[in-house]
């Protein structure tokens, strides 16, 4: 006799071979091996936009059929079933940057949809296809094209999913903030400046007055084409597609590790200040030539003495 599998460990997404037991008006019973039958929705029976009116058109009593669990309640012993293989992709896996492999299933004159394995298929807009102009996405793509697609954008709020065929730059305009400190490799001299890549879409620009606190005559005196350096972003333009950079450190940084040393220079209590005072005034005029100087129990009382002098002169 074969086991019957708990209904407790029956997951969503979880795929079986089942067999039709009943055919209803509202769908069908299905025995995929668990404790108790399991339920095949109407609306759960056709893949695609085809809409099913009577379950009788599509299944009868015996037929074996691929389902994936939908819902499982276990408290009360109930397992929904889909004959729609499930998305392997969930919308919180849709992450801006993630790398695709796609199907063309549609398109159209604004751009083209993919099926990506997600809810529901993204969006190719035209401007995304290729870095040079697109006239037409049929030049470029048909249907049943396999392509390799980056996810620009997803929102289940709005159930929209962004694609691109362009693979995009590892730094986005909206994660760019002043103040950011990147490695860059410097790309071209010029009489004015510099530019470094920062890994953004486009180049930032390090002005030769930002390249050294000093004056710099000629930026090729200070990097070279191909160099790595270190910039910081001090000016953002997403309009203009400007980014500008600097070598220079930040000035706010240095004063504040300036003052937070000398926050934590030694500071002595007024004992401390009164023992200090009175252990110079018990030390002889003369150098000690012994290279073991020691103090003896009379010469400590009497420093202790003269500390208590001192703290009380000091403060009243």
């Amino acid at each position: 006799m074969t086991e019957l599998t708990p209904i407790s460990n029956i997951k969503p997404k979880m795929k079986f071979e089942g067999k039709v037991t009943r055919v209803e008006l509202a769908g069908a019973r299905v025995d995929i091996g668990a404790e108790r039958e399991a339920f095949l929705h109407i609306s759960e029976l056709q893949p695609g936009r085809l809409v099913v009116t009577r379950v009788a058109d599509v299944l009868k009593e015996g037929d074996v059929i691929t389902v994936w669990a939908k819902q499982v309640k276990p408290q009360d012993g109930v397992v929904l079933l889909t004959r729609i293989e499930p998305p392997a992709l969930e919308w919180g896996d849709l992450q801006r940057g993630l790398r695709l492999t796609g199907k063309i299933v549609k398109v159209e004159d604004f751009g083209a949809f993919v099926d990506i394995g997600a809810p529901k298929d993204g969006l190719v807009p035209v401007s995304a296809m290729a870095k040079t102009r697109v006239d037409k996405p049929s030049d470029l793509v048909k249907e049943g094209d396999e392509v390799t697609v980056w996810i620009t954008k997803s929102s289940k709020k709005e159930n929209r999913i962004g694609l691109s065929l362009v693979e995009p730059p590892a730094v986005d305009w909206a994660d760019l903030k002043v103040g950011q400190i990147f490695n860059g490799k410097v790309t071209r001299v010029e009489n004015f400046g510099a530019f470094v890549d920062i890994g953004a879409e486009r180049e930032g620009m390090v002005h030769v007055s930002e390249m050294e606190t000093g004056y710099v005559s000629r930026p090729s005196d200070v990097v070279k084409v191909g160099q790595e350096i270190e910039v910081r972003v001090i000016e953002i333009n997403p309009k203009k597609r400007q980014i500008k950079l600097t070598m220079k450190p930040d000035m706010a940084e240095v004063h504040a590790a300036e003052e937070e040393t000398a926050n934590h220079e030694v500071v002595l209590t007024p004992m401390q200040l009164a023992f200090e005072a009175a252990r110079q005034q018990s030390q002889p005029a003369a150098p000690v030539k012994s290279t073991k100087p020691t103090v003896k129990r009379d010469d400590s009382e009497d420093i202790f003495a003269r500390t208590i002098q001192q703290h009380r002169a000091t403060n009243g």
